[in-house]
């Protein structure tokens, strides 16, 4: 959850006005402030490549792009978004949506309207491929992310706290035109981190959330007459769920043997146990940047609390809450019945206008909480 004062989530759940600001920014520089728009939403998504990303409608057609450094090209402009509450006493409080690079311009060019697409902070890093071959040699997880992150966007701000991220690397080499990008989810992937750019530009390498692990909900999504929640939709499947995930680690270039780390659902009263009634559902991942048995089993482990995640998700509809983060816990309660259970946040839409729709909150792994 993004930091808010104390007066932010009781607003919620009362009268209050929207607040938005968008910025233009060009080579570092802000050009423009309080850029116009009909309609618009922030999309905040775990699963993608980029975190975050854009829509804007403009409604005047004269905004297209003609020269290279128009506010709107696609030449490395970008919008920096805030959205917040404007208090009843006439103050506004405001959290970021992202800086978003600007990545495409449509609509009728005479009448309008247009609509600016753009993405997060990611996509310059995806965008800038290695110029030569580059290793992990002699780096730990933490400092090969930071320098392939800041060759891509200098003086690019990073903060890790990966459980494994201080570990060396054993080595591994991308040739040259290879994305950067690729190469920092691999290095993410062998010590069971995902990376990220926020909402206030920061990038980060985290551990994948454990998901039995519950976390502490940062947010409340009740119903009734005070409450935020509007309508709550579950889906349960069976797709794409996994009960076993087998790591096999082999690297030439230090003359390491394969060595194999296996993660399994044991527990028989897991509904997921492998064996049990799902079946035997297998996941087999192979890194050259596993070199050592425990390093795989760990790796193993942390992909097996990815891959159970997608059995049970809740699609809520909610009051606006822009100051929620895809990772964060939540706590959903629908009222007399039925028993309140703890979500982890995968995907939302943050509407950026107050005719933009429902904020719609995607989550995983719901659970009954404790004492329900």
């Amino acid at each position: 959850m993004l930091a808010t004062s104390s007066r932010w989530a009781k607003a919620l759940t009362g009268s209050h006005g929207l607040a938005v600001k968008v910025n233009a920014l060009y080579n570092g520089a802000v050009t423009k402030e309080g850029l116009g728009f009909t309609e618009g939403s922030v999309k905040v998504d775990r699963g993608s490549e980029t975190r975050r990303s854009l829509s804007l409608t403009l409604p005047d057609p004269r905004d297209f792009p003609v020269d290279p450094t128009d506010t709107y090209g696609v030449y490395g402009q970008r919008l920096y978004v805030e959205r917040g509450i404007r208090y009843l006493d006439g103050s506004t409080e405001m959290v970021p949506m992202g800086t978003f690079v600007i990545t495409g311009v449509s609509g009728n060019i005479h009448t309008g309207p247009l609509t600016v697409t753009g993405a997060g902070l990611e996509l310059l890093v995806k965008r800038s491929k290695y110029e030569a071959a580059a290793s992990t040699n002699g780096r730990t997880a933490n400092l090969f992310v930071e320098q392939a992150i800041q060759e891509a966007i200098p003086g690019a701000s990073f903060v890790s706290t990966a459980t494994r991220g201080t570990r060396f690397l054993a080595t591994k080499t991308w040739e040259a035109d290879t994305e950067r990008w690729a190469a920092i989810k691999d290095v993410a992937t062998a010590i069971g981190a995902e990376v990220y750019c926020d909402a206030y530009g920061t990038f980060r390498m985290v551990d994948v959330p454990d998901v039995d692990l519950l976390g502490s909900p940062v947010w409340t999504v009740d119903a009734g007459e005070r409450g935020v929640m509007v309508a709550a939709d579950v889906t349960l499947s069976g797709d794409d769920v996994f009960n076993r995930v087998i790591v096999t680690g082999e690297n030439a270039q230090d003359n390491v043997p394969v060595v194999t780390g296996t993660a399994t659902i044991t527990d028989a009263t897991d509904p997921l146990y492998y064996g049990g009634p799902f079946g035997k559902v297998t996941k087999r991942v192979t890194s050259s940047l596993v070199t050592t048995a425990q390093d795989a089993l760990t790796t193993a482990q942390a992909l097996l609390r990815k891959y159970r995640q997608a059995n049970r998700s809740v699609a809520l509809s909610a009051v606006p809450n822009p100051a929620l983060d895809a990772g964060d816990w939540i706590r959903a309660d629908y009222g007399p019945g039925i028993s309140p259970e703890l979500h982890l946040v995968q995907s939302f839409d943050i509407p950026l206008s107050v005719s933009g729709g429902a904020f719609n909150i995607q989550t995983v792994s719901g659970r009954t909480e404790a004492g329900a």
